[in-house]
């Protein structure tokens, strides 16, 4: 059963926003963002999440970034619930019916996991 395009659109819509608020509203040197998992290889279902990818310049530990990240989360998209996974592995966000997953990476990870080719523009 093929995913209704308004899912897809509002997807592209929330993926855009949370990371240019990512990018620009953490005080953070964000030195890549991006898509990953199934929904950016287009071999997702219905319910698959979107996972956005991240990485700060200096390479901080996630147990210093994320409760930071979630805060500021919470303030810029007040109607999500956010929680951080219990190994500090992820944060997830879930925005009405939309399930997210915001993982910060190293950097080196980062560039292994993404090509320049499969960067996009917030």
């Amino acid at each position: 059963m093929a995913e209704r395009p308004e899912f897809e659109q509002r997807y592209a819509k929330l993926w855009r926003s949370i990371g240019n608020f990512i990018k620009n509203n953490t005080g953070l040197r964000v030195s890549g963002i991006a898509r990953a998992g199934s929904r950016r290889r287009g071999n997702h279902r219905n319910k698959s999440d979107l996972d956005i990818i991240f990485t700060v310049a200096g390479d901080p530990p996630k147990k210093n970034i994320y409760p930071m990240i979630a805060s500021n989360l919470k303030y810029g998209f007040p109607k999500a619930h956010i929680e951080i996974g219990s190994s500090y592995n992820v944060i997830n966000m879930k925005i009405e019916d939309l399930d997210f997953d915001v993982v910060l990476l190293t950097e080196e990870e980062f560039k292994k996991e993404v090509t320049e080719y499969e960067l996009e523009e917030l």
